[in-house]
C-alpha cells in the first residue's frame, strides 16, 4: 500500500537518484521483478522543474557493430525492449503526488501525456508508483526504488 506524503516533498527530491530495484504487481498481488534481479537506472530532478530517468535491465546483449545507426532487427527489438527513458516539466499536484508533461521518450506515444507516479520518501531512499497501468498481461502497478546518489 502506498504510504503518500503528508506535505510536499518536491525541494527534497532534487537531485540524482540511482535505482535499486524495479517490481510490478499483479492484479492477483504477484510481485515481479521488471528488469531482473540487477536493473540500473538513473533519475535527475532539476530544480529548473525538469525531470529525467533512464533505467535499463543488467547484461543487455550487445549490437555485432558499435556504429550508431547499426543493428539488426532483432538487436534493436532487444535494446528497445529493455531500456526505458523519458523527460519532461514535472510538478508536485498534491503532497506526494506527481505529474510529468512528458517532452521525450523512448516510447513515441508518451509524447504529449502527463505521467503520474505517488512518491514515498525515507532519508535517502525515494519509492515511486505508478497507477495501475494497462498492459498486454492486465494491469499492473510499476514501483520503483531509488537512493540518493548525489555527492556533496
Amino acid at each position: 500500500m502506498i504510504q503518500l506524503a503528508k506535505e510536499k516533498i518536491g525541494t527534497r527530491i532534487l537531485g540524482s537518484w540511482k535505482l535499486v530495484n524495479w517490481v510490478y504487481e499483479t492484479e492477483a498481488g504477484e510481485i515481479v521483478d521488471f528488469y531482473g534481479k540487477d536493473p540500473h537506472g538513473l533519475l535527475v530532478f532539476l530544480d529548473s522543474g525538469y525531470m529525467s530517468v533512464h533505467v535499463y535491465k543488467n547484461n543487455r546483449t550487445k549490437f555485432n557493430d558499435l556504429a550508431l545507426n547499426s543493428g539488426s532487427i532483432e538487436e534493436k527489438a532487444n535494446s528497445f525492449s529493455t531500456f526505458t527513458a523519458y523527460y519532461g516539466i514535472y510538478e508536485e499536484v498534491r503532497p506526494g503526488v506527481f505529474e510529468t508533461a512528458v517532452e521525450g521518450a523512448l516510447i513515441p506515444d508518451w509524447l504529449g501525456t502527463t505521467q503520474i507516479r505517488y512518491a514515498e520518501l525515507k532519508d535517502d531512499i525515494l519509492v515511486l508508483s505508478t497507477p495501475p497501468t494497462p498492459t498486454s498481461e492486465g494491469l499492473r502497478t510499476f514501483r520503483l526504488t531509488w537512493e540518493k546518489v548525489d555527492r556533496g
